[in-house]
């Protein structure tokens, strides 16, 4: 039977591919830490990586808006913000079984057969599996489109989908990642806004991506409103309590975060901690340190990793990266 053997959650910010050098030294610390973590899975000796992360209404919108969504077919990169526009091979033996096992207990994931996926998957990829030697099973969850899953119903969908890796009849070693938060706020109109400089965008966030006409023109619109930000909001206080539950496995707290809560403290892009919970569902027994937290404000975002390994007595004695920082 298949076996977990590593979990790492990270952050993600699309300044890191054009204004990397505005980190500083947080930057460059966040940057070496994720190096090790690449390393860490690579060492473990993972032949299966499952990421966990969102989409940033580049494939879904409120024409389609699936809660999760799992790729068993093909997926390729939208190539966003710099990074390449990967052709990311997919485990689809372990994906279609991750599909049917949720179905038969009672989870209904979307699932497609020709993924795209933005930087919210791809810089995962760029960070840690930038050659794709290691094959991948996408799990893309509503973190942009209210109304969102719960935060319950993410840790319920970590349950299952370790379930199905444990059940699948392949020896093979899977590692998951999970990508996105923590607190950053993004300028993307509500929906409901009635402000007449958001009427365009809401227009292609309705009906998608046939409403745009010229969609090279969309895009780099969308990346100037985002790269003329110099510096955003980091809500340190919070993130490090987040991170303190994490790593106290106080998930019953976590579960009962409220999308409110989160949009107020951790702002509209923090509900990605989302995917930390499919994560966390399914790390429920490892251990998770804190390898690095580093407040951005340049890259607009609180910048978090954190590894998780296995339970000492199934770690056959295998040492493990530990870096914990104080939260």
């Amino acid at each position: 039977m298949a076996k977990i053997i590593a979990g790492v959650a990270m952050s993600h910010s699309p300044m890191i591919m054009t204004n990397e050098a505005g980190g500083g030294e947080k930057g460059q610390r966040f940057l070496q830490t994720a190096a090790k973590m690449k390393k860490y899975i690579e060492d473990l000796g993972a032949d299966v990586i499952v990421l966990v992360s969102d989409d940033h209404f580049n494939s879904y919108f409120y024409d389609h808006m699936p809660s999760f969504t799992i790729g068993i077919g093909e997926c390729e990169g939208w190539g966003d913000w710099q990074i390449p526009k990967y052709n990311i091979p997919v485990q689809q033996d372990l994906a279609k079984h991750i599909l049917n096992t949720s179905l038969e207990n009672n989870v209904d994931f979307a699932f497609t057969l020709k993924m795209k996926v933005d930087h919210g998957h791809t810089q995962g990829i760029y960070f840690l599996n930038p050659d794709l030697k290691i094959p991948v099973v996408p799990i893309a969850v509503n973190t942009s489109a209210p109304p969102l899953p719960t935060m319950d119903r993410c840790f319920q969908i970590g349950e299952v989908v370790r379930k199905a890796i444990e059940s699948w009849d392949n020896d093979l070693k899977v590692a998951i990642v999970a990508s996105g938060g923590l607190s950053h706020w993004v300028p993307i109109p509500k929906i409901d806004s009635e402000k007449p400089e958001d009427q365009s965008l809401i227009q292609v966030l309705k009906n998608g991506r046939q409403e745009i006409e010229q969609l090279d023109e969309y895009l780099h619109t969308r990346e100037t409103r985002v790269t003329q930000i110099k510096s955003g909001p980091v809500n340190e206080q919070v993130d490090r309590e987040f991170l303190r539950l994490v790593t106290e496995k106080d998930y019953a707290s976590l579960r009962n975060w409220s999308a409110e809560y989160i949009e107020e403290n951790l702002g509209n892009g923090g509900q990605e901690i989302r995917n930390w919970l499919v994560l966390l569902g399914a790390l429920q027994s490892f251990e998770a340190s804190v390898a690095c937290y580093e407040p951005i404000p340049e890259w607009v975002t609180g910048m978090a990793i954190v590894q998780f390994n296995q339970p000492v007595n199934q770690m056959n004695g295998k040492n493990t990266i530990k870096e914990e920082v104080r939260i």
